[in-house]
């Protein structure tokens, strides 16, 4: 399997390697609106030799006035955190979560700084334990490795580059429907998305059994939402997008780059205009 052109992988590939000096497992839990449920839910049980990985503590940087809820942290940051979990050349990370985003987030950040040997576990958790896999509660011993980050500049654009982008770019936002028409705003400034954008939620991705739907249909998808346009990838603030972008490459979309920020960053210039309805 060569993991540069797929994505995802099974429980039962994970369980055939699991214990495996250059396969490390990434738990990557996290709940926006109760932010140390995801470490909790990973001391009371996670798959053996997964390290932690929090969507604000180790994925995010810093948050300021622009820049949206979850800015990417420096190079050097991500270097630590991930050499310091055992992530260097030659380890094949797994990143899981309970749904597939937050997963998604680590699979796309590690790309971003150049580790092409990531996965996502398809089914997360829920799969891992409806196979009877073990869990463990006790916390990883791995060495440390050394992480060199080497950005895609290409894999993001900034707000500049959303603004200017030519006609025929498709932006995806990858936020539910109510958030996509401004019904509902549970967590930014107003309600609404940042013009032009085109809905794409990200749980379409997924089948009933909340695993990835299979190349084919995740072509078929994109067909009817992107066609073979160029596109951008947005949500909220940078995470559910990544969801979209995983998607598409299962799809054989490997060019889309993500806008970070997103609608956080858009809308926190006043002067920005938002469309909803």
């Amino acid at each position: 399997m060569q993991l540069s052109t797929q994505p995802i992988v099974s429980v039962q590939w994970l369980r055939e390697r699991l214990g495996a000096p250059d396969i490390l497992p990434a738990d990557c839990r996290f709940r926006l609106g109760d932010p140390a449920a995801g470490a909790a839910a990973y001391a009371g049980g996670h798959i053996p030799g997964a390290a932690y990985f929090s969507c604000d503590a180790d994925l995010a940087g810093p948050k300021a006035e622009h820049g949206g809820r979850h800015p990417l942290p420096a190079p050097e940051v991500c270097a630590q955190r991930f050499g310091a979990a055992g992530i260097g050349p030659g380890v094949t990370v797994v990143a899981y979560d309970d749904d597939g985003s937050f997963a998604s987030r680590l699979w796309w950040m590690l790309r971003h700084l150049g580790h092409d040997d990531v996965c996502v576990l398809d089914g997360g958790l829920p799969a891992w334990r409806a196979a009877g896999a073990p869990l463990t509660s006790q916390p990883p011993a791995r060495p440390a490795r050394t992480f060199t980050p080497r950005p895609r500049p290409e894999m993001v654009v900034d707000i500049a580059a959303v603004k200017s982008r030519p006609a025929d770019v498709v932006l995806l936002d990858a936020r539910a429907g109510e958030r996509y028409r401004g019904e509902v705003e549970p967590l930014d400034r107003v309600p609404g998305r940042i013009p032009g954008a085109v809905h794409a939620w990200w749980e379409e991705g997924l089948g009933p059994d909340r695993r990835w739907l299979p190349p084919a249909a995740q072509r078929e998808r994109f067909a009817r939402i992107v066609g073979d346009r160029p596109a951008i990838a947005a949500c909220g603030s940078g995470v559910s997008a990544c969801a979209n972008l995983l998607a598409l490459a299962l799809a054989g979309r490997w060019d889309v780059p993500l806008y970070v920020g997103s609608y956080s960053d858009w809308v926190s210039y006043p002067d920005n205009p938002v469309d909803r309805g």
